[in-house]
Formats: C-alpha cells, structure tokens, sequence
C-alpha cells in the first residue's frame, strides 16, 4: 500500500492516535480547586495582586493533551496542567472551583471516573450537582453525581457527541451522530431513561439552551444555518443562514445575544435571539471551535483551534480585544463565573506569537503540495461532512483519491492503520495505491461519524 498527501495542516493536531484512542478505556479528570491553586502558584507581585478578582479560563489542548489556564485580567496564560490523551470535553462547577475535563485515557491527576469508551462532550447543571458526559464509542450518556463522583446511572444513546441540559435541569437533549440515524436525543434527568428523539436529515454537532429555556440552538454538519428548535414542539421551527460549517452556538447570560462560530470562514456571527437574525460577525482565527462568555457577558471568548489561540471578543462592540496563544489544538473552554461583582478589565494587547505548529503525514507518505482532482474509477468525493462514495469498489493496484471539497479538514484514517492522512486542508487530496484484495475500513479521526470502505476485488 502505497501513499501520496497533500501538504498536511501545521496547525491542526496529528490524528496518528486516534483509532488507538477510540478503543482505549475512557476517564473523567476532575480537578478540584483549580482556581485557588493555579492562582496562588502566580501570585509574586504587587499587580499581580492587585488582579487577584480575575476569573480564569480554562482551555482544552488536544494536540497538547493539557489544560491551559487563562488569566482574564491580563489575557495570559498562567500555566497548563497536564492531563491525559485526547482532552475533549469541558465544564466548570458553578461555584468555579471544579472543572471537569473528559479524556480518552486513563486519569493521572486527582479524581479518575471512568465512563467508558471515548468520551466526547459534556454538560453541567446549574446547581453543579450532575455532570452528564456524551461517551461516544459505548454510545452511553454517563450520570456523574458531583456528590459523589461516579457514575450513577447510564442511558442508551447512539454515538453521542454534544449535550445541552434545560435551565430547570430537568431535560437534556444530546446530539446522536450514530451513522444512518442522526438525530436529538430527549433525556428525562430524573427518570434516567431517553423518552423521545427529534429526527434530523444531518448529522448534529453541537446544541445549546437560551437562557430561559424556550428555544435550544444546534448546529449540523453540512450545514451553513444554525437550528432553531422549540422544545415544547420539539421541532425546528427556524434556520438562521451563517457563514460555511457552524460549530459551537452560545447564549450570553442575559440572553441578550445569541453567538455562533463559523469554521470555514474563521469568523463569530451575533445573533439576535429574538429575531433569528444575525446582526454581526467579526474574524476570529482559523478553525474557531468553542465559546465561554465573562458572566456579565461583555466578553466572549473563542477557541481557534487551527491557529493555537484564544481570541477574546467586546461582544456589545463586534471586535477583537486579543488573541492570545495557548498551545496545540485548543478546543472547549469555560470560564470561571463571577457572581455579584463586574469581571476584571480586559487588557487590550494583542499577543499574537505562535509557539511551532506541528506537523502531521502519514506513515511514509510521499507529500506533495499540489491539489490533485481524479476522475478516475478511485475518486473519493469529501463533500457536506461524508465520503461520496461511501464504499468503493476497486480493483488491486488502484489509485484512490480523497479530495476535500469541505470548508475545513478532514481525515483518511484507515481503521487498523494501514494509513492516516493526517488534516487534509480543503481543496486539496491524499492517495493511497491499493495492492492487496481486501475491505478496508476507514473514519475521519477528526468528525469519526464519517466512515466509509475501500472494498478491493480480485
């Protein structure tokens, strides 16, 4: 088997352990007083004193398998802590003290909960006394009880990725991309049980409640226009056009605006809540992923995870106040709440220095720089988050083509190995030559409900 990719992207994380981390035995990291602790370790002069009120942020390094903690105050990074492969999931306790890191391997710091395979998002309620945890590769939502930290209860869910929780806590909707049967699924919290789903013709990605619970925001994969569901119809009963491949959409407390990342454009569109209107966007980085806002909501701040930073967002002026570096890959990030006093004042510098991108190729790879389109019986289409077509049929020493006509990466990553394209940026390809008769299995290790087979023939 012989393979040919185009260049790689130096910012996004190497996928070398992705199917390797899909089959390991997931945990929960728990980290309790991350506040105190990483404040008190910075604390040595009379400014940094002085800041001493300046909630933290908290960021997920994929590619860094680490948390970095962020000085709101400042905008810098005050330290990362180590935690295991793959950080993925984020929640913060209420109270700020706690945060909640979902991870793909066994724990090493602090508290370890293990919730099964490959664990993905995760929400909070309110009171801080439920953590439910999408666990992906067991198709399970996990109930922590926060009391307790463990698992008290299991529900049945399809491939589960995102998790949204109703303000009352009494609901939770989770985004199920099981191939072939996407859809929301509708959990009753007290009863621990699913009792209905909402039927989408895309594959959900991630979801979020307004404040006041009457309308739950989700976006889909191939998707340009966010969904607006009524969760007393369940129903969607708006579609809010923004720009190529929405992510993360979010509420600021008051629920005065709505906010929505855009990956293919690297922008942040605001959003009227009453209207369904986007009244604004502003560039961010590349590939944004996540939101957190300052509790008074004046302040957004969004993961770009293809440029390795944080931008920190003036949400009532539309624009940028800094962007910060933290390292490889970012993805969720929270920010510890502030109750009863303003957040700290936001520094206005704007720290753009890159620590080295990573690269990422395929084992023995042969890398070339040029697009290549094939027209030919091994061409693999990459288009509205799937592989077209899905299972191709080809004959020994067939070239097969992938070409990402999506507005942002995607992988080949064969099931045992056999290849790992590594992020192949849009408009660009990756070849692998196929010698031997056999079915071979292959996922994106970025979006792993894409899947897809190379049947080769005799």
């Amino acid at each position: 088997m012989r393979h040919n990719a185009s260049q790689p992207d130096a910012s996004r994380p190497a996928t070398r352990g992705a199917w390797r981390r899909l089959k390991s035995l997931a945990g929960l990291l728990v980290v309790a007083g991350l506040a105190t602790t990483m404040w008190a370790a910075t604390i040595g002069t009379p400014a940094a004193a002085a800041m001493r009120g300046a909630p933290k942020a908290y960021v997920g390094l994929f590619n860094d398998n680490a948390v970095a903690v962020i000085d709101t105050g400042t905008n810098r990074v005050l330290t990362t802590i180590p935690i295991p492969a793959g950080p993925h999931g984020l929640v913060i306790s209420p109270d700020g003290l706690r945060v909640y890191a979902s991870s793909d391997g066994d724990s090493t710091v602090s508290i370890s909960i293990d919730v099964g395979k490959a664990p993905h998002g995760m929400a909070i309620n309110r009171s801080g006394s439920l953590v439910l945890v999408a666990v992906f590769g067991a198709s399970q939502v996990a109930m922590i009880d926060t009391v307790q930290n463990e698992v008290v209860a299991r529900i049945p869910v399809g491939n589960p990725h995102n998790i949204a929780i109703s303000p009352d806590g009494g609901t939770a909707y989770v985004a199920s991309q099981q191939p072939g049967a996407a859809q929301l699924a509708i959990l009753d919290l007290a009863a621990r049980r699913q009792v209905g789903t909402v039927p989408l013709d895309k594959t959900p990605r991630a979801l979020t409640f307004s404040p006041d619970g009457a309308a739950l925001y989700c976006t889909l994969a191939g998707s340009d226009s966010v969904q607006v569901l009524d969760p007393k119809q369940n129903r969607i009963v708006a579609q809010i056009p923004v720009g190529a491949s929405p992510h993360h959409p979010f509420f600021t407390a008051n629920g005065e605006y709505g906010l929505v990342v855009s990956q293919g454009p690297g922008e942040l569109a605001f959003i009227n809540p009453g209207t369904h209107t986007v009244i604004g966007t502003v560039a961010v980085g590349k590939q944004p992923n996540w939101i957190a806002a300052s509790s008074d909501g004046h302040m957004a701040y969004v993961t770009n995870e293809g440029s390795n930073s944080v931008s920190v967002v003036d949400v009532e002026k539309q624009r940028v106040l800094a962007t910060i570096p933290v390292g490889n890959a970012p993805r969720k990030i929270v920010v510890q709440p502030v109750h009863a006093a303003k957040d700290a004042a936001v520094a206005p510098a704007d720290v753009r220095a890159q620590a080295p991108p990573l690269t990422a190729s395929a084992p023995g790879a042969a890398v070339s720089t040029a697009p290549a389109m094939s027209d030919g019986s091994g061409a693999v289409r990459i288009q509205n988050f799937a592989f077209t077509p899905a299972p191709i049929t080809v004959t020994p020493g067939t070239t097969v083509v992938w070409t990402n006509a999506d507005a942002i990466p995607h992988t080949t990553t064969g099931k045992d190995k056999q290849w790992d394209s590594g992020p192949i940026q849009p408009g660009t390809s990756f070849k692998v030559t196929f010698d031997k008769a056999g079915t071979y299995t292959y996922a994106c290790a970025i979006h792993p409900f894409m899947q897809g087979t190379v049947v080769v023939g005799n």
